[in-house]
């Protein structure tokens, strides 16, 4: 099973949608979805974009070309709300605020170099 075969089935069963959900939603037929899945054939173009509109990621992401599915500015901004909503949700002084906005910019930069070893070490085997 190919790359894309795999997206598409972990993005179907992640949304909680059957194959024949996810056909309804394109307007095809639930075996073209099942064959997409299995990587007996590929979606044609206008079908990866209708793929990528149901789903709410890139085609790149689709393709296998972009590791993240925030793919779009009002993704990170309603991540970025609601962090700045939790932080805000209790009265304490900017100096703490600042201090838990660094402690978390070194937590993400620390988990980031955790993925990259982890991905070097795998590609090494």
């Amino acid at each position: 099973m190919d790359g894309l075969a795999n997206i598409i089935k972990y993005l179907r069963t992640d949304r909680g949608l059957s194959q024949s959900d996810l056909a309804r939603l394109l307007g095809i037929g639930r075996s073209t979805i099942a064959s997409y899945e299995s990587g007996a054939r590929s979606p044609d173009y206008k079908t990866l974009l209708q793929l990528a509109t149901c789903f709410n990621v890139s085609v790149d992401y689709l393709l296998g070309n972009q590791r993240s599915n925030l793919n779009n500015s009002s993704e990170y901004s309603t991540i970025l709300r609601e962090l700045n909503d939790l932080l805000n949700s209790s009265p304490i002084p900017q100096e703490k605020k600042n201090e838990i906005i660094n402690e978390m910019k070194d937590y993400f930069r620390w988990k980031i170099d955790q993925a990259r070893q982890s991905d070097s070490s795998a590609e090494e085997e």
